[in-house]
């Protein structure tokens, strides 16, 4: 599924500049014990934006004992990966594929994309992306349910806080369950999933 990166780094209300070759934290402190989160913005594989849900507001994995304190939705993973072109891909798509290297010598192959600095301190980046892969919750999403689930997690990263169990709302393909806790799945089963929020969401969201 072809996704707008330009459009998705605008919902999330970021408050510091994202741009291939960085990461950044955006952090959701919530009064309570176990219950302040983020979400990752790693985008140091210039060909690939993870954006990941995480317990606790550094950014880190916390360490299992730790990670039990919290309610299960922050225990299992939630995340997106999309597909996106280098700043260099781009520049040469640009510029053209014919450059020499220095003194015009030929055969020093292409020159470095001479504007991809400026294009970071610009804070410009690629307009397209693929989803590559989703996870929610521990559930890993058929590419047929990429819209639904997409739409749902773009609207959660610009909230005072992320409902993670919203993000499944009208998703129904679901590939492979995988538990909480540093769990890994067994067997190759796929699951028909329903999801109810009025019925779920004391499941995934811990005491109140």
């Amino acid at each position: 599924m072809q996704v707008n990166v330009n459009e998705l780094i605008e919902a999330s209300d970021l408050k510091e500049p994202l741009y291939q070759g960085k990461r950044v934290v955006k952090k959701y402190p919530v009064a309570g014990d176990h219950k302040s989160h983020c979400m990752v913005f790693d985008w140091r594989d210039q060909n690939e934006l993870h954006i990941e849900l995480k317990a606790g507001l550094t950014g880190r994995a916390l360490d299992a004992k730790e990670l039990a304190n919290y309610p299960v939705s922050f225990q299992a993973r939630t995340f997106l990966d999309i597909e996106t072109a280098s700043a260099n891909e781009n520049e040469e798509d640009e510029e053209g594929s014919g450059t020499t290297g220095r003194s015009g010598k030929g055969g020093g192959g292409k020159r470095p994309a001479k504007n991809a600095f400026a294009k970071a301190l610009d804070t410009e980046h690629g307009e397209d992306g693929k989803i590559k892969r989703m996870m929610i919750m521990g559930k890993e999403i058929a590419a047929e349910a990429f819209g639904a689930a997409y739409e749902n997690f773009k609207e959660q990263l610009h909230q005072t806080k992320i409902a993670a169990m919203d993000i499944m709302k009208g998703v129904t393909n679901i590939e492979r369950v995988t538990p909480g806790g540093g769990l890994q799945a067994s067997g190759n089963e796929t699951t028909n999933y329903a999801y109810n929020i009025e019925k779920n969401s004391n499941m995934f969201s811990g005491p109140s």
